[in-house]
């Protein structure tokens, strides 16, 4: 009987751990760092740098304009660019998410790593922190946030590649 129920007992803690680890599979990690990050290197485009440039400047302004979104900020260094952002979770009390997007230009490419993902509710936590959420929904809002910021980043950087 007792064996019966440490047995039992093992196979829930088991099961739990396996739980809590597929909550964090939601967002994809940094194979090096081990932090939350969302990164990719785009494929051949048509465009010089110059051209990608004015097209990330545009977007920049339309989605990083600090006179409209109090969070907001970006900077240039050379090639690369770094904008720093909070969105609310969609349909959450006073639940955000807080991240940096670095994007880097070269001729027909550009590279992008969104990082720095910070939970806000009663705290600010890195992501990866404990005492950040382990809720699935507020896991999962964060990467649809993360995953539109990306999928405009990649549509505004290939308009006129279409056809």
């Amino acid at each position: 009987m007792l064996r019966t129920l440490s047995l039992m007992t093992f196979v829930i803690l088991l099961l739990h751990q396996a739980q809590a680890q597929g909550k964090r599979h939601i967002i994809p990690r940094d194979s090096i760092t081990d932090k939350y990050t969302y990164q990719g290197v785009s494929d051949t485009i048509s465009a010089d740098k110059e051209q990608l440039r004015g097209r990330l400047e545009k977007w920049i302004k339309q989605n990083y304009n600090p006179e409209e979104r109090q969070y907001a900020s970006s900077k240039q260094d050379g090639d690369s660019y770094t904008m720093h952002d909070r969105e609310a979770l969609p349909g959450k009390a006073r639940k955000y998410v807080e991240y940096d997007l670095t994007v880097d230009i070269k001729d027909k490419r550009y590279r992008y790593k969104l990082t720095h993902l910070e939970y806000i509710a009663v705290g600010k936590y890195p992501l990866e922190d404990k005492m950040a959420t382990d809720k699935r929904s507020d896991l999962e809002e964060i990467h649809t946030i993360c995953s539109r910021i990306v999928e405009s980043l990649d549509a505004a950087m290939k308009k006129g590649d279409d056809w």
